[in-house]
């Protein structure tokens, strides 16, 4: 007789950083003997409890559509037992445009333009329509 333990993950899904209506595919490795098998689990950003995700049996989960930012976590099983990846955190971040509003100034006439954002750790990009934008701060 042969005596093993459940499987023990070697790749957790790493957190990801999106927007609404975008696709992320996490991915999971389990290792340890026997017949390895996944299934994912799903919580709506730590509100509730866990919930299996039908149809999730792979080391691979696309997540398709994001509304709104969640956790997902993979569950590695054998005939031992089972174990739980680290959770993932998918945030959705909702982007605000504004209209673009035309303005005409004056050479050498100072222009102020605001982008605020709900997160931390965001870049943003300024462009304008022909030319080069001179001297921008964050």
């Amino acid at each position: 007789v042969y005596v093993y333990g459940p499987p023990n993950v070697k790749y957790h899904p790493m957190s990801h950083l999106t927007t609404v209506s975008m696709s992320v595919t996490l991915n999971c490795k389990g290792t340890g003997r026997g017949s390895i098998t996944y299934h994912w689990e799903t919580i709506n950003s730590g509100r509730g409890q866990w919930m299996s995700i039908s149809n999730s049996n792979t080391r691979r989960l696309v997540v398709r559509n994001l509304q709104e930012s969640q956790q997902y976590r993979c569950v590695v099983s054998n005939e031992a037992g089972r174990t739980r990846s680290n959770v993932a955190n998918i945030t959705v971040l909702r982007i605000t445009t504004h209209p673009i509003i035309s303005t005409t100034v004056k050479e050498m006439q100072d222009v102020t333009l605001t982008c605020l954002s709900s997160v931390d750790d965001v870049t943003y990009s300024w462009h304008r329509v022909s030319g080069s934008v001179p001297s921008i701060s964050r």
